[in-house]
């Protein structure tokens, strides 16, 4: 069992165990260290107990003529308070940010306000899910990196076969293909799917069943949810596990 494998179980026993009925996911891509920055700084402000105002950070955050790390501290404070115009400042600005760079930040202070006024308002308990590829609704989104066995090229029947077999079994999965690239000896999916569904079960079904045909797909893949992988580093990976039988990384 892989590492995001025991993250996943670890979350689903959490939640059952504790009774959750709701938990939030980030939608956007931000890289864990400035989530985990944020939060820090949203915790700091919390232990503190610093007294601002709702009205002055609003002006501020709107405002042409302030830095970058003062609007952070703006979106972090209004973030933590069950004010509706909290929020709605928040959305507003994240929707067309004045600094494009406070996009992530924003993102952040978003669902943060969020989380603060859906548990003021309904009393439950509200979690966060933390992931450098967040989610959609309620789905987790996950970045899968798949290889033929000896690193040759793929015939065309063998990227039919690819693209046909895994769209079936993710469909009957409630699996959801954000984007299915593929490419010479190599193909990457991003998905989306429910925390109590069994992602890598699929996975390792689908390459059973295309390995039927011809045994030319690699067992071993990559399943990940902290990041990405551009073309660079994915070529990069798979030079490395060339003519290696252990395939690629299984994270």
């Amino acid at each position: 069992m892989g590492k995001e494998e025991d993250l996943l179980k670890n979350l689903r026993q959490m939640i059952k165990e504790q009774g959750i009925e709701s938990f939030h996911l980030l939608e956007d891509l931000v890289p864990i260290e400035e989530q985990m920055e944020f939060f820090r700084a949203s915790e700091t402000l919390r232990k503190n107990k610093y007294v601002f105002d709702l009205d002055e950070e609003i002006v501020i955050l709107f405002s042409s003529n302030q830095p970058i790390e003062r609007k952070k501290t703006s979106l972090v404070r209004l973030s933590t308070l069950p004010e509706v115009s909290a929020y709605r400042a928040i959305e507003t600005y994240h929707s067309s940010p004045l600094e494009p760079e406070l996009n992530n930040w924003s993102s952040m202070a978003l669902l943060g306000s969020k989380i603060i006024l859906n548990s003021n308002l309904s009393g439950q308990q509200q979690v966060y899910i933390s992931s450098g590829l967040g989610g959609y609704g309620k789905k987790l989104r996950f970045f899968g990196l798949f290889s033929t066995k000896d690193r040759q090229p793929f015939s065309d029947l063998q990227r039919e076969i690819v693209d046909r077999e895994f769209r079936f079994q993710f469909s009957q999965n409630e699996i959801d293909i954000e984007s299915f690239d593929l490419e010479e000896n190599y193909f990457t999916i991003l998905m989306l799917f429910s925390l109590d569904t069994d992602a890598r079960e699929s996975i390792n079904a689908t390459i059973e069943e295309i390995n039927k045909y011809g045994n030319f797909l690699d067992s071993k893949y990559l399943f990940t949810n902290v990041k990405i992988l551009d073309k660079e580093e994915i070529i990069k990976m798979i030079s490395r596990r060339q003519g290696n039988d252990l395939g690629l990384n299984d994270y």
